[in-house]
C-alpha cells in the first residue's frame, strides 16, 4: 500500500508542477479591442484589423504615423505607436513592440494613465520573451504609477497577477503570495468571480510549492466556491482546475482517499469539456455551411431578378413575341428553379452525411479511447496487486512462519491471528486481481476463461455451458475485450432472462472469431430495449463496432440468441 501511495504522490506532484508552470506562463495583456481612439482614421484601421486585413492596416498605420510626426501631432503619434506595438506583440515580435512602446512613453511622461498602461505592456512583452528581471522592473513601475491613480482596478489587478507570476518563476514565494492577494482583492472589488477564482487557484499553487498544504487546500476551496456549479465555459474550466488542485493538496496532506475523489471529479468534468468542444466544432461547421447556403440562395434570387428585368424589356417588341417569350421563359425559369433546388438539396444531403460521419467518427474515437484507457488501467492495477502487494503479504507470512519455528513452546495467539489476517488479505487481493483481469484468461486463453466464467455463473436455477472449436491464443487485449463482452451478456442472462439454460459457443473461422450467446429465457423487444444498469446492449454493440465486428440479436418469448463475429487480432 505504501508503494501505491508513493506512486500516486509522485504522479500528482509531477502533474501539479506542470499545471502551475502553465498557469504562470500565461501573461495577461490589453487587447486591441480595449484601446479607444479619438482619430477616425485609427478607428478605421482598427476595423481592418478586426476583419483580418493586417497587411493593409499596417500600411495605412505607417502612413498615419509618418503624417502625425510631420505635423508634430503627439496624441496621434502615441496612439498609432500603441496600436503598432499591439500588432507586433500579437504576432510574436516583442522587440518591435517594445520599440514602439518606448516611442509612446517618451511622449506620455506627463500622462500617468498612459504611462501605467505602457509599463504594463512592456512588462508583458519581456515576460513573453522570458526576460523576467526586465518584466519585473516594468510591472513595479506600473504599480508605482498606479498607486497615484484612483480606481482603474482592472489594470491594477492584472499587473499584480502578472508580477506574482514573475516572483513565482524567481522562487520568491512570499512576494508571489503578496501580489496574488492584492490581485484577488481588486477582482473582488470588480465582482469578477471567475477571474478571482483563477487567481486563487494560482495562489493556492504557490502555497502548495511552499509545502503549506492546508492553506493551499483552503484557497482552492475558496476558488471552487466562487464558481460553484455554474455552466458557463469559464466556470467549468475553473471548477475543473480547482478539482485537480484540491487533489494535489489532499495528496500533500496524505489524504489519498480525498485526493482520488477529486482526481475522479476532474477527469469526469474534463472529459465533458472536451466532448462539448468537439460538438462546438461541429456546430461551427454547420453554421458556416448555412451561411454559404444563404449566400447561394441570395445569388439565385439575384439571377431571377435580372431575368425578370430582361423579360420586362422584351414586352415592347410585339404581342406575339411577348406571349411566345413568356411561355419559353416560364419553362426555362421553372426548369432552372427545379435544378437549383435539386442542387441545394444535394449539397445539403452531402453536408449532412459529412457531419454525421464526423459525429460518428468522434463518438467512436471517444469510446475507443475510453475503453482502451479502462483496460490498461485495470491491467495495471491487477499487476500491482498480484506482483507487488500480494508478494509483500506472502513474504510477511513466511517471516511469521519462520519466527514460529524458532519459538519454543506454544505459539503466541497474536502470531496465529496475524498469519490468519495476512492469509485473508492475500486471498482478497488475489480475488480482486482476478476480478480485474481473469487469471485463467492470461494463463490458458479465451476458451478456458469462458468455461470458467460459465462455471462461476451457474447456480441451482441456471446452468450456463460453453463450447469452443479451433481456438488458439490471440492478442491479450483482444481476448480481454471479448471476455468482457461475453461477461456482460452473461450478466444480462442472470439479471433479466429468467432462463434455466444458457449456452456460449466460440469458433475461429477464416480469421474471424464467431461468438453465439443463447438462453431459453423470456426474451425482450429488441426495438424498445433501453440501456439498463452496467454497460447495456447498446454499449456492447458499440464495443463490437470499435472492433469492426458484426452484432445481431434474435429474441422471442422462447429465448434469445446473440451472434457476434469480429476480425481476430493476433
Amino acid at each position: 500500500m505504501n508503494k501505491l501511495k508513493l506512486f500516486f504522490w509522485y504522479f500528482l506532484l509531477f502533474s501539479f508542477l506542470v499545471n502551475v508552470q502553465n498557469s504562470f506562463s500565461n501573461v495577461i495583456v490589453y487587447k486591441i479591442d480595449l484601446l479607444v481612439f479619438n482619430n477616425e482614421k485609427l478607428e478605421s484601421i482598427k476595423k481592418l484589423l478586426k476583419e483580418g486585413n493586417t497587411k493593409v492596416a499596417l500600411e495605412e498605420l505607417y502612413v498615419l504615423l509618418k503624417e502625425a510626426k510631420a505635423k508634430k501631432d503627439e496624441e496621434n503619434v502615441v496612439q498609432a505607436s500603441l496600436l503598432l506595438a499591439d500588432i507586433y506583440r500579437d504576432n510574436g515580435d516583442y522587440l518591435k513592440s517594445n520599440m514602439f512602446l518606448n516611442d509612446a512613453l517618451k511622449l506620455s511622461e506627463n500622462d500617468k494613465n498612459e504611462t501605467q498602461i505602457i509599463y504594463f505592456k512592456k512588462g508583458g512583452n519581456f515576460q513573453n520573451e522570458g526576460i523576467v528581471d526586465s518584466a519585473m522592473v516594468n510591472y513595479e513601475k506600473s504599480i508605482f504609477i498606479g498607486n497615484q491613480i484612483e480606481k482603474k482596478y482592472d489594470l491594477k489587478a492584472k499587473v499584480h497577477a502578472n508580477l506574482s507570476g514573475i516572483y513565482y518563476l524567481k522562487a520568491n514565494y512570499p512576494k508571489a503570495i503578496e501580489h496574488s492577494k492584492i490581485a484577488v482583492d481588486y477582482q473582488r472589488i470588480l465582482g469578477n468571480k471567475e477571474i478571482e477564482a483563477g487567481i486563487l487557484n494560482n495562489l493556492g499553487g504557490i502555497y502548495y510549492m511552499t509545502g503549506n498544504y492546508k492553506d493551499a487546500l483552503k484557497t482552492f476551496e475558496s476558488a471552487l466556491a466562487l464558481v460553484g456549479f455554474g455552466q458557463k465555459e469559464l466556470q467549468k474550466k475553473t471548477r475543473s482546475t480547482s478539482y485537480i488542485n484540491m487533489a494535489y493538496a489532499y495528496s500533500g496532506l496524505k489524504d489519498f482517499e480525498k485526493a482520488f475523489e477529486y482526481q475522479d471529479r476532474y477527469f469526469s468534468l474534463n472529459d465533458s469539456l472536451n466532448q462539448e468542444l468537439k460538438y462546438k466544432e461541429i456546430a461551427e461547421i454547420e453554421s458556416k455551411y448555412n451561411v454559404q447556403a444563404k449566400a447561394k440562395e441570395a445569388e439565385i434570387e439575384k439571377v431571377k431578378r435580372k431575368e425578370a428585368e430582361y423579360l420586362t424589356y422584351g414586352l415592347g417588341l410585339a404581342v406575339l413575341a411577348l406571349l411566345t417569350g413568356i411561355y419559353v421563359l416560364y419553362k426555362i425559369i421553372k426548369l432552372r428553379k427545379r435544378n437549383y433546388n435539386l442542387k441545394i438539396a444535394q449539397e445539403k444531403l452531402v453536408h449532412q452525411s459529412k457531419v454525421e460521419k464526423i459525429k460518428g467518427d468522434l463518438q467512436l474515437k471517444i469510446l475507443t479511447a475510453t475503453l482502451d484507457g479502462r483496460l490498461e488501467e485495470r491491467k495495471k492495477i491487477a499487476s500491482i496487486l498480484h506482483d507487488n502487494i500480494s508478494a509483500l503479504l506472502s513474504a510477511a507470512n513466511l517471516h511469521l512462519y519462520a519466527s514460529t519455528k524458532q519459538l519454543k513452546g506454544s505459539i503466541p495467539q497474536e502470531i496465529e491471528k496475524s498469519q490468519s489476517i495476512l492469509k485473508e488479505a492475500s486471498d482478497q487481493i488475489r480475488d480482486l486481481s482476478h476480478n480485474l483481469i481473469s487469471a485463467v484468461l492470461l494463463k490458458f486463453g479465451l476458451g478456458m476463461a469462458v468455461q470458467d466464467l460459465c462455471e462461476k455463473s451457474s447456480n441451482s436455477n441456471l446452468i450456463v455451458e460453453s463450447e469452443y472449436k479451433n481456438l488458439s491464443r490471440f492478442d491479450q487485449n483482444f481476448e480481454i475485450k471479448i471476455l468482457n463482452i461475453i461477461n456482460e451478456l452473461v450478466n444480462n442472462i442472470l439479471k433479466h432472462s429468467k432462463a434455466t439454460k444458457g449456452l456460449i459457443k466460440l469458433e475461429q473461422i477464416e480469421g474471424n472469431l464467431q461468438v453465439v450467446v443463447s438462453d431459453n429465457g423470456v426474451g425482450f423487444d429488441v426495438d424498445k430495449i433501453q440501456e439498463k444498469d452496467g454497460i447495456g446492449i447498446s454499449q456492447v454493440e458499440a464495443r463490437i463496432n470499435v472492433l469492426q465486428g458484426l452484432f445481431k440479436i434474435n429474441s422471442s418469448k422462447d429465448g434469445t440468441r446473440i451472434f457476434i463475429s469480429v476480425p481476430i487480432v493476433y
